[in-house]
C-alpha cells in the first residue's frame, strides 16, 4: 500500500514539474508566435496591395467565411478590399487572403495557412495554383466545380478536389460579401 502512495507521489511530482515547465515555455513563446503571425499578415497584405496601402482591418463577427476585411486606399479613396477568408479543405481550415475590386472581381489570392496533405493539397500554396481564380467573381463566376475550368486546369486539380472546392467556395463567398453590401460604410 505504501508503494502505491510513493509511486503516486513521484508521478504527481513529475507531472507537476512537466506542467509547470510547459506553462513557462508557453508564456515565453506565445508573444513571439503572435508577433510572427502579425508580421506574416502584414507581409501578405503588402504582397497583395503592391504600392498601395491597406487600411486597418475590420473584424467581421457574423460571417462564417469572411473573418475580416482591409480597405485598400488609392488617392484617399477605397480602391479595392482584401478579405481574410476561412475555407474548409481536406485537412481542415484554410486561411486565405484575397483582394477584390469593388465589383467583386478577384485581383489576387494568397494562401496563408492550411493543413492540406503534402503533395497535391499543398499545391494551393503556389501562386500558380491561384491563377485560375484571378479575374473571376462579379459577372464571371468563380469556378467552384471542375467542369467550370479549362481541361488542363481540371486535370491539374485531380486528387485535390476537396482543397480546390474549399478555396473556390471561400473566394466565391468573398465576392458575394463585396457585392452584397455587407462592408460597413465606416470601413471606407
Amino acid at each position: 500500500m505504501k508503494s502505491i502512495f510513493t509511486s503516486g507521489g513521484k508521478l504527481f511530482l513529475i507531472c507537476s514539474v512537466a506542467a509547470l515547465t510547459l506553462g513557462i515555455i508557453n508564456a515565453i513563446t506565445a508573444p513571439v508566435i503572435a508577433g510572427r503571425k502579425v508580421l506574416e499578415l502584414n507581409m501578405a497584405l503588402t504582397s497583395l496591395t503592391g504600392e498601395l496601402q491597406a487600411a486597418e482591418g475590420v473584424t467581421v463577427e457574423e460571417e462564417s467565411v469572411v473573418k475580416a476585411y482591409y480597405p485598400v486606399i488609392r488617392a484617399g479613396k477605397v480602391e479595392s478590399y482584401i478579405l481574410q477568408l476561412s475555407g474548409s479543405g481536406y485537412g481542415g481550415d484554410m486561411k486565405i487572403l484575397s483582394r477584390y475590386k469593388l465589383d467583386g472581381k478577384i485581383i489576387s489570392v494568397k494562401m496563408m495557412d492550411n493543413l492540406e496533405t503534402p503533395g497535391l493539397g499543398k499545391k494551393s500554396e503556389n501562386p500558380e495554383y491561384m491563377k485560375k481564380f484571378i479575374s473571376t467573381g462579379s459577372s464571371d463566376p468563380v469556378p467552384v466545380r471542375k467542369d467550370m475550368l479549362e481541361q488542363s486546369e481540371a486535370e491539374a486539380i485531380t486528387g485535390a478536389t476537396i482543397t480546390f472546392i474549399g478555396v473556390a467556395k471561400a473566394l466565391e463567398e468573398g465576392s458575394r460579401f463585396i457585392t452584397g453590401g455587407r462592408i460597413l460604410k465606416g470601413g471606407e
